[in-house]
């Protein structure tokens, strides 16, 4: 048998043993496919195919490699290797010890089969039998190889390598051509046997992927032993990013998980039923602001409490004392006042004498239903003519200071009309009867509407 078929021979025989191996490790079962091993060491024969200015038959090659992973795609690997070829010139045994560290790139990490990529720094240490002393051949080396995942793709970290690495050595001045670059090719297969693991962890939440039942947990978010995050309170924010911890359940929280009072009222939204309550008012336990009077104003914002049933109130909550001018109104339907004084000659309203409108514009405003008909009168000074266009004038003077002094308040259904000199209620001889004559009268137009009101509200009382 030729010494090249005894290399082959070899070859095969290594790769069938390491395959039996394989299968026996393969029994460690549960490795996932995002795991890698902190180091492996591989175990190794093969051939070395040595460059003619070397002067070496090939040679069968046997070793080992140890390698720190970086990552599941990048390991640093050292490799030590001896080969006992004859020299080709004339069969003087020589003794070869292949040094290596080289960066190991896997193209395919974690799959059946992965291919990878080395390249680094070699040595080739040349000691023959006749010549005292070792040379010592340096340079670069470059291999591929394939790695064999055993067991398949969740077995353990064993696998079957089979590679090829070219050894480019500089030749020293005992070799012919010197300072040349020499190739020297190692065809190797091994068995790597990894140790430890590593696991991936894509969420940092300390629970490896492969046993991570939630993959994505927010950072910070405190998690049970499946690797979910837990949320104590049920308020749709995790625990460990939670700020407020104990959040009643259905309250309405915020991004840091907690909860938030819109309108102040101390009873949280998502459980408050009574949205929007005025600032001051108090509450129930539903967030809806109490009334323990009846009155319409809320608790916390009456300034009188244990209004009687009977009497309207204003804003604060406090009783409305019925004036002389609402007393007309109710009693009568009309309201003829003349207080309210013009320029002579004119609908020019003088400001000193509008209390009276102030009054009747705060009875237009506790009573919203009341609709008011304005009529303007004169006395028979002048022309009938005259005195026609001047009611009429000043009566719309009032209806428009009115309506600007109750900007909220409806005024649809209030009319201003004139009357002249036709509706005396004294005698225009003397000057008294002339000075009641001018006068303005308040009608109300919608009297069976206001009767119902005060039906309801009972009479007000002083």
């Amino acid at each position: 048998m030729s010494h090249r078929q005894t290399i082959t021979s070899t070859l095969v025989a290594v790769a069938l043993a390491a395959t039996v191996a394989g299968g026996a490790l393969a029994a460690d079962a549960g490795i996932d496919a995002h795991d890698k091993p902190l180091f492996s060491l591989t175990p190794y024969a093969g051939a070395g195919f040595w460059s003619r200015d070397v002067g070496l038959d090939d040679s069968f090659l046997f070793g080992a490699r140890g390698a720190l992973h970086l990552t599941r795609a990048l390991s640093v690997e050292g490799t030590y290797g001896r080969s006992t070829p004859d020299r080709s010139a004339d069969g003087v045994g020589v003794d070869i010890d292949h040094y290596g560290l080289d960066l190991v790139w896997d193209l395919r990490p974690g799959a059946n089969w992965a291919p990878y990529l080395l390249g680094g720094w070699a040595q080739l240490d040349h000691d023959a039998d006749d010549v005292p002393g070792t040379e010592v051949l340096n340079g670069a080396e470059f291999g591929l190889g394939v790695r064999k995942r055993l067991g398949g793709d969740n077995a353990n970290f064993s696998a079957l390598r089979l590679e090829l690495r070219d050894v480019m050595s500089n030749l020293t001045p005992s070799f012919p051509n010197d300072d040349a670059v020499t190739h020297n090719l190692i065809a190797t297969v091994g068995l790597q046997i990894g140790f430890g693991r590593s696991s991936r962890d894509s969420d940092g939440d300390g629970v490896r992927d492969r046993d991570d039942a939630c993959p994505d947990t927010p950072s910070g978010a405190t998690i049970d032993a499946t690797g979910c995050p837990t949320d104590s309170d049920g308020d749709g924010v995790f625990d460990g990013i939670d700020q407020c911890a104990g959040t009643p359940a259905g309250a309405t929280v915020d991004a840091s998980g907690c909860p938030t009072d819109s309108d102040g009222d101390g009873v949280f939204d998502g459980i408050d039923r009574c949205a929007d309550t005025p600032a001051g008012a108090l509450v129930d336990a539903s967030g809806c602001p109490t009334d323990s009077d009846g009155d319409g104003v809320f608790d916390g914002i009456d300034q009188c409490a244990d209004t009687p049933a009977n009497l309207q109130v204003d804003a604060a909550g406090c009783p409305i004392a019925v004036t002389e001018t609402e007393i007309q109104l109710l009693d009568t339907g009309v309201i003829a006042t003349t207080n309210i004084a013009f320029a002579s000659g004119s609908a020019q309203l003088d400001p000193a004498h509008s209390p009276i409108l102030d009054e009747i514009a705060e009875t237009m405003v506790r009573w919203p239903e009341l609709k008011l008909g304005i009529v303007g009168h004169t006395d028979d000074t002048g022309s009938a003519a005259s005195n026609q266009k001047l009611s009429e004038k000043r009566a719309q003077a009032v209806l428009d200071y009115l309506t600007g002094e109750l900007p909220g308040r409806d005024m649809t259904g209030c009319t201003a009309t004139g009357a002249g000199e036709n509706e005396p209620i004294a005698d225009n001889a003397t000057a008294e009867g002339r000075r009641a004559n001018r006068r303005v009268e308040f009608r109300v137009l919608n009297p069976d509407e206001l009767k119902r009101e005060i039906e309801h509200r009972k009479h007000l009382e002083r």
